[in-house]
């Protein structure tokens, strides 16, 4: 199984939230397309998780795939607040640059699923910076969130 999200900052000093998802069925693996970790997310008007959407504000989602306690309540954990460094494979790679601004952007395609994780900031809200380049980090970018 691939790693999709890593947290290099120490997990103490983030701020973790469950929230109910929008799509219970999300939460299961067998779903055509469930939610991963390391994909963004925001809260709708009935405060659920959906997929981020290009340029919003959003949170990581913080538990894997097939995780039974999210299957069984319908809910995901997402890193909520504070600043954080992350290696990510939920990403585009077009226009990268050693700390550029990153955003959301919900066509970020992962084993051929389409996802919703980090893209070349265009115009929306900042989520974060880039920290490290795929290429000098295993394929993963790391990058520095500082939307608090």
């Amino acid at each position: 199984m691939a790693v999709n999200f890593t947290l290099v900052t120490d997990l103490q000093h983030v701020i973790r939230r469950d929230f109910y998802l929008a799509t219970p069925a999300m939460a299961d693996p067998t779903y055509t397309n469930p939610l991963m970790d390391g994909e963004f997310v925001n809260l709708d008007t009935a405060y659920k998780l959906i997929r981020g959407v290009n340029g919003s504000m959003g949170w990581a989602v913080f538990s894997d795939i097939g995780v039974f306690d999210a299957q069984a309540i319908k809910k995901k954990t997402v890193l909520f607040g504070q600043t954080y460094e992350a290696d990510t494979r939920v990403f585009t790679s077009t226009s990268l640059a050693l700390g550029g601004k990153l955003e959301i952007g919900s066509s970020v395609t992962v084993d051929t699923k389409t996802k919703s994780g980090l893209v070349v900031w265009g115009s929306g809200v900042v989520i974060g910076y880039v920290t490290r380049m795929p290429a000098n980090n295993g394929g993963l970018l790391r990058f520095i969130q500082t939307l608090v």
